[in-house]
């Protein structure tokens, strides 16, 4: 529960910045201490985000679809609702 609640977190700090658009974004941002670096794509209807965080050493991976949020954070696979990110007033562009 706590590595979705880390990457919860981390998908918030980066939504807004990320915007979600349409072409591939490179960016960064600093959460908790924490520097996350990721680059985003659309691919197939969803939005990819791939990154690292903890200075290079935890690989994270989120696929953002219409209803739910998987991949992986650390190697180890995550999946949340969306609607739980929207609930924070998050704007994803799903």
């Amino acid at each position: 529960m706590t590595k979705i609640a880390l990457l919860t977190a981390t998908l918030l700090a980066f939504a807004p910045a990320a915007a979600f658009a349409a072409d591939q974004q490179t960016g960064e941002f600093t959460n908790k201490g924490v520097d996350y670096h990721y680059t985003t794509e659309d691919k197939s209807g969803d939005k990819i985000v791939r990154g690292t965080a903890y200075a290079g050493t935890v690989p994270f991976e989120l696929h953002i679809h219409k209803k739910t949020v998987t991949g992986t954070f650390n190697n180890k696979p995550v999946e949340f609702d969306l609607a739980d990110v929207k609930k924070l007033g998050i704007t994803t562009g799903n």
